[in-house]
């Protein structure tokens, strides 16, 4: 009989995605940072709401629109006030649109700073099952993340792949991106080696 643990690791995003677009202070293509605010602007019954970046050298604001000219009845009211009181988890799901940004900017660099909540493996378990928590997509790698929990090199990952020592649910490639609730079973042979 196979013993089976589940472990959730939930991936933490520490930062939001920087993107780079021209500015027209510095004159240059520059980095800007999300500076966690909205902009709103209600002219009677239609609303424009942009989440405000920052230039990274000049402090220069670039707007990302969210909302352009929606009728306010439309626009739920528990949002609106969302939008009114800056809340965080808001504007985080909206800096973490990347396709969205990736067509009004030059670049959205993904590469950030992540927390990897974690517990603690029982090693007398034939095999182990971790699924990921991952709240916002910044196309963190599969064979990257598993690299990391595991302490070994992304070569080694892609090897017990594809002998079958580690399993996705669903079936994706190692290469692929992470998604929420990703199931990655690994036999005892890779914990113990």
């Amino acid at each position: 009989m196979s013993v089976n643990n589940q472990f959730t690791y939930e991936i933490i995003a520490q930062e939001t995605p920087i993107v780079k677009r021209n500015c027209s202070k510095c004159k240059t293509n520059t980095e800007y940072y999300c500076s966690e605010k909205f902009r709103v602007n209600a002219n009677q019954k239609v609303m424009d709401i942009w989440l405000i970046y920052n230039c990274t050298h000049c402090e220069g604001t670039w707007n990302y629109p969210i909302l352009s000219r929606v009728n306010i009845n439309k626009i739920d009211s528990v949002l609106i006030q969302k939008f009114m009181n800056n809340d965080i988890e808001t504007i985080w799901n909206y800096a973490f649109q990347i396709n969205k940004l990736r067509k009004l900017c030059n670049d959205v660099m993904t590469d950030i700073r992540y927390e990897l909540k974690k517990e603690m493996l029982d090693s007398q378990s034939n095999e182990v099952t971790f699924r990921l928590s991952y709240k916002y997509d910044f196309g963190l790698r599969i064979d990257k993340l598993i690299a990391e929990i595991l302490g070994i090199s992304r070569s080694k990952v892609n090897k017990l792949s594809q002998d079958g020592t580690i399993l996705l649910n669903p079936n994706m490639k190692m290469k692929s991106n992470v998604i929420d609730d990703l199931h990655i079973t690994v036999k005892r042979d890779a914990l113990t080696s």
